[in-house]
């Protein structure tokens, strides 16, 4: 097996450590550092990879090219009973959207519905942590999010960018059972499984992509160009694009993202033409309903159980070995990770620790010492 194909496993509290001792090195606060390590290997540890730990070079190199600030304050930029938006200042999306959660639940649980608009944040991360979260204060939630500034995604019938990966999460807690929780991006593949793909991980499915021609293909040449095995991937260097899930109404949601998660919150939307490229920003408007104020909460909770049931109950097709519902694969992986270790391809891992000795991090050998054998 070729080096870039291999794939390691790595102890989840090392990778915690580990993490955590780059963010500080980049003038993270410890909280702060901590806050976004936890969340990139949670992501991991849920099966979504695309958002993990693979991100962590890109987020230094977002530090040093000021797109993302260190220990930024939010401000409530409008308050208004159930209604507030919030501005990140370009703060960590761990950080901030951890803040527009704790807002919304409190709004919730005064006016029994809130609707919080976060604008000018960083990379938010796993949409899933939000509504897993608010889940867990016994409410429903729903977010749509946009990238400002990130043009990644081909319309259907299209062969260029016009779009970002626009993700959108639901959540639903369920009294005495585990959270339902769906969470997805609104392009085929977040750009995020591109770029595990590219160093050495899971292939992306043929269609995932479309070359400059509007071909469809899954070579992430097409999204980030040619590059070498210790540069950072660049999704802005490649000529085509991904593509929308679901053909014309995938694409369709795709759009309703970019105007309630960029337009609404006032965060602006992903782009307007080619040749003024906005800065980097995560919009998300999320709504917030505290169940038991809307609906008697023993009734939500077995309505809710029993039709879970009847839809995994559904009698398998051929290769399928269960029928799942939102959140139940994210649950299998976890229980398996959290045991075993994260699995990630040496030459991501590789690609951190290099990060890590270029700002001295101290005892590189501990990367080594995180790998499970």
């Amino acid at each position: 097996m070729k080096k870039n194909e291999q794939i390691i496993k790595v102890k989840v509290n090392q990778a915690e450590l580990l993490i955590t001792e780059i963010f500080k090195k980049k003038s993270c606060h410890t909280n702060e550092a901590e806050t976004i390590s936890k969340r990139l290997c949670l992501s991991n540890l849920k099966g979504h990879d695309s958002h993990g730990i693979v991100r962590v070079p890109r987020y230094c190199e977002w530090i040093d090219e000021k797109r993302v600030y260190p220990n930024k304050d939010h401000k409530i930029i409008l308050d208004s009973g159930p209604l507030a938006i919030i501005d990140a200042n370009q703060g960590f999306g761990q950080v901030m959207g951890e803040k527009s959660v704790v807002e919304g639940v409190k709004r919730a649980k005064k006016h029994g519905i809130s609707l919080i608009g976060l604008k000018n944040s960083g990379h938010l991360g796993r949409i899933g942590d939000w509504s897993e979260l608010a889940a867990d204060k016994g409410m429903v939630s729903l977010h749509f999010v946009n990238v400002r500034g990130s043009l990644l995604v081909a319309p259907f019938g299209g062969s260029d960018r016009r779009g970002s990966t626009s993700p959108l999460s639901i959540g639903v807690p369920v009294k005495g059972e585990k959270h339902i929780i769906l969470d997805m991006a609104t392009s085929t593949v977040a750009e995020g499984k591109a770029l595990v793909a590219q160093k050495g991980g899971k292939k992306l499915p043929i269609g995932a992509l479309v070359d400059q021609f509007g071909n469809l293909t899954n070579d992430t040449e097409a999204l980030y160009g040619k590059i070498g095995p210790d540069d950072v991937p660049n999704p802005d260097k490649g000529s085509g694009a991904i593509t929308a899930f679901g053909m014309h109404k995938g694409s369709g949601i795709n759009f309703m993202m970019e105007i309630l998660g960029g337009a609404l919150t006032s965060n602006d939307v992903c782009g307007v033409n080619h040749s003024e490229i906005r800065p980097f920003a995560n919009g998300m408007l999320s709504i917030f309903i505290d169940v038991e104020k809307f609906v008697d909460i023993e009734y939500f909770a077995e309505e809710v159980k029993s039709y879970s049931n009847f839809v995994r109950s559904s009698p398998p097709a051929k290769g399928v070995d269960n029928v799942l519902i939102p959140g139940d694969n994210e649950q299998i992986i976890f229980e398996d990770r959290s045991k075993n270790g994260i699995p990630i391809a040496r030459e991501a891992w590789d690609l951190i620790k290099n990060t890590a000795k270029k700002i001295n991090v101290s005892e590189i050998n501990r990367f080594e010492e995180a790998i499970i054998n």
